[in-house]
């Protein structure tokens, strides 16, 4: 009988928060508020380690990079450093990213040794692909976090209200403000572009799946 062998394509998610021995008390809350989050390609939930580190595994190839976002939004008002590595994983992941290893691991944690030092959010890639597709996604990135680096608390608030449920009105009424104000939040904090950006990164990672079959 052939032995069938459950090889899957996966984006290791790996982040350290910023200056966090001076933000005792918010890292302390890191833990339940990683957890929580649920997304339908994340297939190892975020898990926090050593006190200040968070990693988590995506089904595919950075298919679905909000998910960098919703990291972010969750653990402010802390900031993350956060490295991104691609690769495959043989057999069943389980539930503790901490426990697994493979090249996507290791992609991930180089990524984010290639910040050290930064005291400002900032994320990077290494694939272990095309070299030309690294420097597509990491100039991406690179502008997402300038733009949302500059985002107020009023902005985070009224960009992931309405995209969680659809209209400004919506958003207006679960923020208790005007819709018009929410829609004037989400355009000055370049919202559409983000979105736009953030689906060009989805799609360049289905392409590479194709491409490198």
């Amino acid at each position: 009988m052939e032995r069938v062998i459950n090889l899957q394509r996966i984006t290791v998610l790996t982040a350290d928060v910023i200056a966090s021995r001076s933000a005792q008390q918010a890292v302390g809350a890191l833990s339940t508020a990683v957890t929580e989050i649920v997304h339908t390609d994340l297939v190892v939930p975020f898990t926090l380690s050593r006190g200040d580190e968070i990693q988590g595994v995506l089904r595919g190839w950075l298919t679905a990079p909000e998910i960098i976002r919703i990291l972010r939004w969750r653990c402010r008002p802390l900031d993350l450093r956060i490295g991104i590595g691609l690769g495959t994983f043989i057999g069943e992941l389980g539930n503790n990213p901490w426990a697994l290893t493979g090249t996507a691991f290791f992609r991930a944690r180089e990524a984010l040794d290639r910040l050290n030092g930064q005291r400002r959010p900032g994320t990077t890639l290494v694939s272990g692909g095309p070299g030309e597709y690294d420097e597509l996604v990491n100039a991406h990135m690179h502008l997402i976090d300038t733009i949302q680096g500059a985002w107020t608390d009023g902005q985070w608030q009224a960009v992931m209200s309405y995209e969680a449920v659809g209209t400004y009105a919506a958003a207006g009424r679960e923020l208790g403000v005007a819709a018009q104000n929410v829609q004037k939040r989400c355009k000055a904090a370049r919202w559409p572009e983000i979105r736009q950006a953030e689906q060009a990164l989805g799609a360049a990672g289905r392409l590479l799946m194709t491409i490198l079959g």
